[in-house]
């Protein structure tokens, strides 16, 4: 993977995690839950992108 990847991929990932968990705590949720749901946010956003510039271009 290149660089400019990695960076789409890191920026990616640290937007999922803080709007998830900023979205959590507006919702009211206590911090550990929104800090869960965040990660959890982040890890799906990774797991994607990887898969996604993991396939063979045509």
């Amino acid at each position: 993977m290149n660089a400019d990847r990695v960076v789409l991929t890191a920026l990616a990932v640290v937007a999922a995690v803080s709007i998830a968990t900023a979205l959590m705590l507006a919702d009211g949720s206590t911090w550990p839950a929104a800090l869960l749901c965040g990660l959890a946010a982040g890890g799906a956003m990774l797991w994607g992108l990887l898969g996604w510039f993991g396939r063979p271009s045509a």
